[in-house]
């Protein structure tokens, strides 16, 4: 039966069968062994992660916990509700519990540089997902192409705008997001990188912060003031929800093929977009494999890290807990931070592969029974 978001919401204080490590999966023991292993001197790893507020967020941990479930970790997960603050506290908290490792997402780049310094001086290892911290020594960081990720979503657009207007020129809304986040820059800058290409496109920008609410006051606000715009961004399947019902309220909400249809192009692939999609209403997202980048992060540790091992210089899809559209992508050394950094390829959807089911919407909602 499939779980609801809110079953999600309610396993943040959980933790997996406690068993020495991660490694392959072992006869199940009964309670009592399980408490007396759970003293061993490896230590917990601990899952940092920034919150549950949007549906990747909780694909990601829904993703870790079954993947450390099934490797039988002792592990923790802790959830920060996306306050700075009480992911501050958590990190220095758990590096007094002599933690076997430490696995986050950050909220923002760069509040958990000094934590990191003091995992590194404890010789405590530190992965990260999603959301880069820029400093300190990270043992892995894995995320998704976001720079690649905002030029596809710029592709899609200026495609589109050729088919409408015969050529590469109109007036296009990007919604950006919060810049205090690594992920959020880089997709603008991959968006904008596109964009400046093509001089007869222009761009108006308004920050939405990547929040639905604030996104559609901004989307709402720039279609009344600028009645020509043919297309609208947003940079994250959240923040466009809000873009999408401020196209609705503004009575501009039309399909693909009709007149006075605005192009709409998002990012993140979630089970409501894709569905849009293939409703005919919005034209296009980006695919960004968000629930497997967890998982990943402690697949590669488990497999590497704790066994002293030199990482490869690709990751195999082929290999992977997961399958994806792609074959490998390169493990590069980190300009920004020190350690090695696994940035998964992104992909376009359009309406004949919305529903494929290896896209992360699909997976999320199918294989780990998130419903939106």
């Amino acid at each position: 039966m499939k779980k609801r978001l809110l079953s999600v919401l309610l396993c943040v204080a959980m933790t997996a069968s406690m068993v020495i490590g991660c490694g392959a999966k072992e006869e199940k023991k009964d309670d009592s062994a399980k408490t007396e292993s759970s003293d061993n001197k490896d230590g917990k790893i601990y899952l940092l992660h920034k919150g549950l507020d949007y549906y990747a967020w909780a694909a990601m941990q829904e993703a870790f916990d079954k993947y450390a479930g099934d490797l039988d970790c002792n592990y923790e997960i802790l959830n920060a509700e996306n306050d700075v603050s009480k992911q501050v506290e958590q990190f220095k908290t758990v590096l007094t519990q002599d933690p076997k490792a430490i696995i986050v997402t950050a909220i923002d780049s760069e509040s958990l540089i000094d934590c990191v310094k003091e995992a590194n001086d404890a010789g405590i290892p530190v992965g990260v997902y999603d959301t880069p911290i820029t400093g300190g020594d990270i043992d892995i960081t894995v995320d998704c192409d976001n720079l690649m990720a905002g030029q596809q979503a710029a592709e899609i657009i200026v495609d589109k705008l050729k088919e409408k207007n015969g050529e590469e020129k109109g007036k296009v809304l990007n919604v950006f997001g919060d810049l205090a986040s690594q992920v959020m820059q880089e997709r603008k800058q991959g968006f904008d990188n596109v964009m400046e290409k093509y001089p007869n496109i222009e761009v108006i920008e308004a920050s939405g912060k990547g929040d639905r609410l604030l996104s559609q006051d901004a989307a709402s606000n720039a279609l009344a003031a600028n009645e020509d715009i043919d297309a609208v961004h947003a940079p994250c399947d959240n923040a466009f929800y809000g873009v999408y019902e401020a196209v609705e309220s503004a009575g501009k909400l039309k399909k693909v093929g009709e007149e006075g249809h605005i192009i709409m192009v998002s990012l993140d692939g979630e089970p409501a977009a894709l569905d849009r999609i293939s409703e005919g209403y919005m034209d296009g997202t980006v695919n960004l494999d968000w629930h497997a980048v967890a998982a990943i992060c402690l697949e590669m540790m488990d497999k590497y890290i704790f066994e002293g091992k030199d990482l490869p210089d690709t990751y195999e899809a082929k290999d992977s807990y997961f399958k994806f559209a792609w074959d490998s992508t390169e493990i590069k050394d980190a300009s920004e931070w020190k350690g090695p950094w696994i940035s998964l390829p992104t992909h376009k959807i359009d309406k004949d592969n919305a529903q494929d089911p290896n896209n992360s919407g699909r997976y999320s909602a199918d294989v780990l029974g998130i419903e939106y």
